[in-house]
């Protein structure tokens, strides 16, 4: 579970029906323009405060992980939910590097994701400096690592870790469901 940065990534494949939560996604990109975050194209929801209910089922399964991971930050204070948002990467699309600010750990659950659909990115700069000479790179000494996202694989990593999203180079949308916890 801490094996990114000296940090944590924890990978989990959740078994739920995507279907399900897909539609509710696509239901709400009808009606709602989105609006443009890191997001380069493509279509971004606005940010909830509330878990909906079409999606307890899944933050059931997110704050259950949270909790575990919470345990080996030994805080102060419990980490609570804090916003999530949807994301829909069409032909082209990505997400600019970006960090989520004012939380401890975010995250990202992936509903749809079809071949080629571009990476989840992670970046630790200047890292490389600190462990040279470098024999092979591996997911402990690169200055970045990536992630081939699933259906159903739910990744929770810390706030501060700058990230970014490949580019969609398939037809077929991308789906996801982003999110923050914090105090």
């Amino acid at each position: 579970m801490f094996d990114i940065f000296n940090s944590y990534l924890d990978k989990q494949l959740f078994s739920l029906d995507t279907k399900k939560i897909k539609n509710k996604i696509l239901n709400l990109k009808s009606k709602d323009k989105g609006r443009i975050v890191s997001n380069y194209g493509g279509w971004q929801s606005k940010s909830f405060k509330k878990i909906d209910k079409n999606f307890e089922s899944l933050f059931n399964k997110i704050s259950l992980s949270v909790k575990e991971i919470e345990k080996h930050l030994d805080l102060e204070k419990k980490l609570f939910f804090k916003s999530c948002w949807c994301n829909i990467n069409n032909f082209g699309s990505f997400n600019r590097p970006h960090q989520h600010g004012n939380s401890v750990i975010s995250g990202v659950y992936y509903v749809s994701i079809p071949k080629n659909s571009g990476n989840i990115v992670f970046m630790n700069q200047n890292l490389d400096i600190f462990y040279q000479p470098i024999k092979q790179y591996n997911k402990y000494n690169a200055s970045s690592w990536s992630v081939k996202p699933e259906n159903n694989l739910c990744l929770l990593f810390p706030s501060y870790l700058m990230h970014y999203v490949e580019p969609n180079l398939n037809k077929k949308e991308r789906i996801s469901i982003s999110f923050n916890y914090g105090f």
